[in-house]
């Protein structure tokens, strides 16, 4: 690990990039284009956290609403729908940081 620490703060250093959180993004962002079913893992993982609503869920997946309600379902996670209007206020607040 002491290796890609050093590796990332050379990066900065060289002002390749401006920051570790910097260097740590565009990895991240390479390797969910080497490993597009992690996209999935990580959609499935903020939808059960009701980080994010179903449909954004399955845009963050990379996928259709139903064949990311497919996953779901194959995984046994129960779909969330409606709710009341206090409900879908909450949500928006949450997702906004509010």
């Amino acid at each position: 690990m002491e290796v890609i620490d050093e590796g990332i703060n050379a990066l900065v250093r060289q002002k390749i990039y401006s920051s570790k959180e910097a260097v740590i993004t565009d990895a991240v962002r390479a390797l969910l284009e080497l490993k597009p079913g992690l996209k999935i893992e990580i959609a499935i993982n903020l939808y059960k956290n009701n980080k994010v609503s179903l449909w954004k869920a399955a845009e963050t997946a990379g996928l259709g609403m139903e064949e990311f309600k497919d996953i779901l379902s194959s995984r046994n996670i129960k779909i969330k729908i409606g709710g009341t209007k206090e409900e879908s206020k909450q949500r928006i607040k949450d997702a906004l940081g509010a």
